[in-house]
């Protein structure tokens, strides 16, 4: 139990550092490109934010740890909105822009579509292969809002060699996220065989909060430099990529067991959270009243789970 104990704080730590490294590399090469800070945030930063999930959840899946591939997923969902964006609400860091919040509405739907697929408590290849395509449109939404900010903006893309430094930290970040999330898994099951208590129970909470270390780093790091466009970006971004890129890679690997207590309960709360957050942007006020409402949501989900 020690050894998969130290293993679990080592792979933190490591995901962490590295994770870090990612998103900081990621923001370096998506500014070069000339689109604002919510687009950064929503596309690349939430990306690499998503490293972390994106490799747990698909080598879980190629071993067979299935349970812990969906539960990470899901749990990471509820995590990025309730605790991490509250902080930011409630500390000030979080910006939204009343109006049509066509990312967050893209947001629920795939959350949606992804309970409903689950219905059947099994999230097949062919499911898989339907949130991929869901990952695809979502693509070409923030292409086209990123080819009207280019022209907007008018920048240039800078010379290749200004992007030779970010690119290869953006790929050393990337094999660090790698090894950290293989020895998150190893820890993950270990420590659910030793106490007794399933896979998925073990990915909705300690592996879904060791891969959401990312998110929140970002969240300090926007709240320490004020950039309060960066917080809902990247937590809207984070949860589409988690929802349709990683859970429809890993159920093309292999199909995903949804347990029965933690379809109608985690998915539940993941809708409930969702609604929340996009009611807030529609509204367009995310302040410490409304991060307060996250944080009890993310409570009543801790105690809903001990009692399961």
């Amino acid at each position: 139990m020690i050894l998969y104990i130290l293993a679990f704080i080592g792979a933190v730590l490591l995901i962490a550092k590295a994770g870090d490294v990612f998103v900081n590399s990621a923001c370096r090469i998506a500014r070069a490109l000339g689109v604002s800070q919510a687009l950064i945030a929503l596309t690349l930063v939430g990306l690499a934010t998503s490293a972390p999930e994106l490799f747990t959840s698909t080598i879980a899946s190629g071993l067979g740890n299935v349970g812990i591939s969906y539960g990470n997923i899901v749990g990471s969902n509820i995590i990025n909105i309730t605790p991490i964006l509250a902080l930011a609400s409630i500390f000030g860091a979080a910006k939204l822009k009343r109006g049509r919040p066509d990312e967050g509405i893209i947001m629920l739907a795939v959350g949606g579509a992804l309970t409903a697929m689950a219905l059947n408590e099994t999230v097949g290849r062919i499911e898989g292969l339907l949130l991929l395509l869901l990952f695809v449109l979502f693509m070409e939404f923030v292409l086209k809002v990123g080819a009207r900010e280019r022209r907007m903006r008018k920048n240039l893309i800078p010379k290749q060699n200004r992007l030779r430094r970010p690119i290869l930290l953006f790929i050393l970040g990337t094999v660090g996220v790698i090894i950290g999330s293989r020895l998150l898994i190893y820890s993950g099951v270990g420590i659910a065989r030793d106490i007794g208590i399933s896979e998925a129970v073990i990915g909705f909470t300690l592996i879904a909060m060791g891969t959401s270390i990312p998110e929140l780093a970002t969240i300090i790091i926007s709240i320490r430099k004020k950039l309060p466009e960066i917080a809902v970006g990247t937590i809207v971004g984070s949860n589409i990529f988690n929802t349709s890129l990683i859970l429809g890679c890993a159920a093309l690997i292999r199909p995903l067991t949804v347990v029965g207590s933690s379809l109608w309960f985690s998915n539940a709360m993941m809708l409930a959270a969702m609604a929340l957050l996009l009611a807030f942007m529609w509204r367009g006020r995310l302040g410490r009243s409304e991060g307060t409402v996250l944080l009890s949501l993310y409570a009543f989900y801790l105690v809903g789970l001990a009692i399961l």
